[in-house]
């Protein structure tokens, strides 16, 4: 495969899994797709020598690291795909690597069990991307249980 046909099929995929026109915008032209060696496929996605998503082979679909979780941050409208942790928690979140469903102060109802999310602050600054573990939903309506297992945090928050 040569350099669009891959950049077509991340583009593909985050226009699948975050909404219509997001791919273009997250993954620009100068973005470069390494493969890999096993397999031929799609890998890691970096932008100016940045790690902004890794291609999970298990369900193919895109994992966030922290540079592109910001991006993604910049592309689609509050709420959507973020939860926002109470101001006492974020240590705790930064420590523990997980969110409480009782640490939430808001969130996207919309969100589904294992859906990419970002972690914010109430200001709307990105500390940490990860997976939810349970449905928006629920959520708001449980006090008990995990809700995000976070994946990467910001090391210091300004």
């Amino acid at each position: 495969m040569d350099k669009t046909e891959l950049l077509d099929i991340v583009r593909m995929v985050a226009d699948y899994q975050f909404g219509y026109n997001v791919g273009l915008k997250l993954f620009p032209n100068e973005t470069v797709i390494e493969v890999s060696r096993r397999t031929g496929r799609p890998r890691y996605i970096l932008l100016n020598g940045k790690l902004l998503a890794t291609l999970r082979s298990n369900d193919g679909m895109l994992a966030l690291t922290l540079e592109g979780g910001e991006r993604l941050a910049e592309i689609i409208e509050w709420p959507r795909f973020r939860v926002v942790v109470h101001e006492s928690y974020i240590d705790k979140v930064l420590k523990m690597k997980i969110v409480k469903v009782n640490w939430v102060k808001e969130v996207d109802e919309l969100l589904y069990p294992n859906e990419e999310v970002l972690i914010c602050t109430s200001d709307k600054k990105v500390i940490g991307v990860g997976k939810t573990q349970v449905s928006g939903q629920t959520i708001i309506s449980s006090r008990r249980g995990t809700a995000v297992k976070v994946r990467d945090v910001k090391k210091q928050i300004e």
